[in-house]
């Protein structure tokens, strides 16, 4: 993560490898970057890589309520059903205590973001936000970028 304040807006960065649904159900390596606009305030934590998103306090709308040898069956499942994945690692609080603590400005038109990885979480407050993605192969997460044209890319609200 990188948290740069500028002279026009601050913004945050998280970097980390994710990726896309393949055909056969498994899934591919890609280094996904997103960038935060008017991203005042960002927090980190670690948590175990045996734990998701609930062990930082976190409820999960849809979630795998079954044994664990059933999840990545269910996981491609509905991930082809909704053509999103499931558990990706990015998300949007529906209830945020953080984001209500804030002063006014910060309220209006900001959202409150976490990204949740194996070892560590981020969470940020930010107006929205840019993402792009390369593909990751034979090489370190990093190289990817300089090795070829980033093959995705979008923005979002929440």
């Amino acid at each position: 993560m990188v948290h740069r304040e500028t002279d026009v807006e601050p913004e945050c960065s998280v970097v980390f490898g994710g990726g896309r649904l393949r055909d056969e159900g498994g899934t591919d390596d890609r280094r996904i970057e997103i960038t935060f606009k008017f991203c005042y305030f960002s927090r980190t934590g670690p948590h175990s890589d045996s734990e998701g998103v609930e062990a930082i306090d976190y409820e999960m709308a849809e979630k795998f309520d079954g044994p664990w040898q059933g999840y990545l069956e269910w996981r491609r499942k509905e991930w082809e059903r909704t053509g999103m994945c499931p558990d990706s690692g990015f998300y949007v609080a529906s209830q945020s205590a953080w984001l209500q603590s804030l002063p006014d400005f910060f309220r209006e038109n900001y959202w409150h973001y976490v990204v949740d990885g194996r070892d560590g979480y981020v969470e940020l407050i930010a107006k929205n936000f840019k993402w792009r993605e390369w593909i990751w192969k034979d090489c370190h997460r990093d190289e990817a970028v300089r090795l070829g044209p980033a093959i995705g890319e979008g923005e979002g609200v929440a």
